[in-house]
């Protein structure tokens, strides 16, 4: 498209914004995103994101491994350079599931006999700091039970790390945040959703004004407790419910999920709606960026109140 071609659309597209129309543009990836001079405290980061077999960990495989690596500056959320773009495929040894491949477009014979090299993916990882992911939950048990590297690093989930709602954006999904902010991309293959969540987090909230990546980065540092009251509390399992507890069948307990700060204002909640005044146990097991998102569990206290 030659220089007037684009002028006559830029034109047609401000008329037709005038008369209420709204438009995406598609997704450029970028190898730079400030042309400013970088502070001296710049740290590596990296976007990653899987295509997978399925969605249970202990017996569906990863297929595909994307990642892109950036410079990131940790008290601003500002990225600079992008450092370079890891995307691999993986044969899981046995045929992939037909919803499967509905989603990500993957087939057998694409990844028949690959493998991802696990030399070349030490060395992208090298000196990295944060692992970012739209669902760390998904996706660090699966990388981690196929490369137990992925366990050294701290992560960062920008679907449950972000207030998305808080913000005015009624969903949290990938391709719905690209379209708030004017861009569409062609999801469900690995490198392409990192690129796209790469710059989805060097956006501008529509409402705060505040760069999506700087609130990701103030959530991480946040200190987080899972607590896990102790005792046969059937009786009050709607309380603990409508509180936000969730039930694990394997360990037959409610836990619940809070900042070390609120720690306080749960124990008098806990004692007054659950214990009824009663003294109680509390176990109280200690998250950070290490191990959030795992299948490992974090320090663990018991304490009595």
């Amino acid at each position: 498209m030659n220089n007037t071609e684009q002028e006559n659309v830029k034109n047609l597209l401000a008329q037709l914004s005038k008369l209420g129309y709204r438009f995406t543009r598609p997704i450029q990836p970028r190898t730079e995103f400030s042309d400013q001079a970088p502070p001296e405290t710049l740290i590596k980061a990296v976007i990653l994101d899987t295509e997978t077999t399925g969605f249970n960990n202990n017996s569906d495989k990863v297929i595909e491994l994307g990642m892109v690596a950036f410079e990131l500056c940790p008290s601003s959320g500002q990225a600079y350079k992008v450092l370079g773009t890891f995307n691999q495929l993986e044969d899981p040894g046995f045929p992939i599931p037909p919803e499967s491949m509905k989603v990500h477009g993957i087939t057998d014979e694409m990844v028949h006999g690959k493998v991802i090299d696990d030399s070349e993916l030490t060395d992208f990882l090298k000196d990295t700091r944060l692992i970012i992911a739209h669902n760390a939950n998904f996706d660090r048990p699966f990388v981690e039970s196929r490369f137990p590297i992925f366990k050294d690093y701290a992560w960062a989930c920008s679907l449950s790390q972000i207030p998305w709602k808080e913000e005015g954006l009624s969903s949290a999904k990938q391709e719905f945040l690209a379209y708030c902010f004017g861009f569409h991309y062609e999801g469900h293959r690995a490198s392409n959703d990192c690129q796209a969540l790469l710059e989805i987090l060097q956006q501008n909230f529509p409402e705060s004004g505040s760069l999506v990546m700087k609130r990701l980065l103030e959530n991480i540092t946040k200190k987080e407790l899972i607590v896990w009251p102790l005792g046969n509390l059937y009786d009050v399992r709607d309380k603990l419910k409508a509180r936000g507890y969730k039930w694990f069948s394997d360990r037959k307990m409610w836990a619940g999920s809070i900042t070390l700060d609120a720690l306080e204002l749960e124990v008098e909640w806990l004692k007054t709606e659950v214990y009824d005044g009663r003294p109680f146990q509390l176990e109280q097991e200690r998250m950070n960026a290490k191990n959030r998102f795992t299948n490992r569990r974090g320090k663990v206290d018991i304490v009595s109140y």
